[in-house]
């Protein structure tokens, strides 16, 4: 075997370490970024479920508060009618009492 034989049998052999542990490099990065890529997963499932439970708590909340709404309505609603009610009878009176004067 000649030098320059030599030679190109050891630039192959480095070549062919280079190159097996540039594909060990390529395995362990893939490697990596599964794993990341779950740990990824993971995180938005966890903020997906944070997310529902806020959502299912403002529902509630916002059903709470509309209820209240509604009760208060409600009860204006009803006195409202009580002193249309008693101003009405009240006019009613006035105008009887008037009547009753005149006649």
């Amino acid at each position: 075997m000649t030098d320059n034989e030599r030679d190109v049998e050891r630039r192959i052999s480095t070549l062919e370490s280079n190159v097996n542990n540039l594909v060990a490099e390529l395995r362990d990065f893939k490697t990596e970024m599964r794993q990341q890529n779950q740990i990824r997963a993971e995180e938005i499932r966890d903020l997906q479920k944070r997310q529902d439970a806020a959502q299912i708590k403002h529902d509630s909340d916002m059903r709470e508060m509309n209820k209240k709404i509604d009760d208060k309505f409600d009860k204006i609603s009803e006195q409202i009618h009580t002193m249309t009610i008693a101003a009405v009878v009240g006019f009613g009176a006035i105008a009887a009492a008037v009547g009753g004067l005149v006649f």
